[in-house]
């Protein structure tokens, strides 16, 4: 397919442009008769950039406003390589966005709290597998049911409330909404954890592996060689309260013994 079936807008630019620069050169040399170098500068400078103007308005301008990708989305933006797990990636973010835009759309302080904070558990979660793409399998009833079962929810509340209904029922089911909604962020919460689990037994385990080495090669204290520092410590602390109290015996030994001198003394 060439650029011209492509972009039509854009060709229909160009050639307008390219019209008006020689439309305007023709005009400014029938009135001007330039017969200078500067003149025919000027002419071709003002021939341009009517041109350039006449372009830009042929291909149309794009005045849409392009909607800002959320935050929460940064860190999964780009794809992994792996495609059944990039189509995962991209199925997350579009759930992400319309939670971003239904959160965006009710007024409710308590409702939007639970829902930023569920948007960032959720790119948490895509994260984990954006990270290690292994674990997408875990994830499955996540993406499959409990997500888009919470977006119905949230639907819902929202046109409840666009609504204006007063009645009980209403008000009921608005309630559970939100309350469901705490429900889903700790469901969310647990599911980080069980991702993030493995990782964090595997550090454990090298951070043990590390400890054992650098004791066997004497790089560390062991057990052993801390126990019998703080046996000596100890041994150390307990003569220094020996002496102290020897010390202070002594001088009340000696200082009774000067009183009875002095009374022997005086009674003399």
């Amino acid at each position: 397919m060439s650029s011209r079936t492509r972009n039509p807008k854009r060709t229909k630019g160009l050639g307008a442009g390219i019209i008006a620069f020689g439309a305007v050169f023709a005009v400014f040399s029938a009135v001007f008769h330039p017969h200078t170098l500067g003149g025919y500068i000027l002419a071709f400078v003002l021939s341009f950039l009517f041109g350039a103007v006449v372009k830009v308005m042929g291909e149309g301008l794009d005045l849409s406003v392009k909607e800002k990708q959320p935050d929460s989305l940064k860190n999964i933006a780009t794809d992994t390589g792996n495609s059944e797990v990039d189509a995962l990636l991209a199925k997350g973010r579009l759930m992400i966005t319309e939670l971003h835009d239904e959160n965006k759309l009710i007024e409710e302080p308590s409702l939007t709290d639970k829902l930023t904070r569920l948007e960032s558990q959720t790119a948490e979660v895509f994260r984990a597998v954006y990270d290690k793409p292994a674990k997408a399998g875990q994830i499955r009833k996540f993406m499959d049911y409990y997500l888009p079962t919470t977006l119905k929810l949230v639907k819902g509340y929202r046109m409840l409330g666009e609504r204006n209904e007063a009645g009980q029922g209403s008000q009921q089911a608005r309630s559970r909404i939100d309350e469901g909604l705490g429900v889903v962020l700790q469901g969310c919460q647990k599911m980080l954890d069980n991702l993030y689990r493995d990782d964090v037994l595997d550090l454990t385990t090298d951070i043990d592996v590390l400890e054992q080495m650098l004791k066997r090669d004497g790089l560390a204290e062991s057990e052993l060689q801390r126990a019998a520092l703080q046996a000596k410590q100890a041994a150390w602390i307990d003569r220094q309260v020996d002496a102290h109290a020897a010390s202070g015996s002594a001088a009340g030994e000696e200082a009774g013994g000067s009183a009875r001198s002095e009374a022997g003394v005086n009674g003399a």
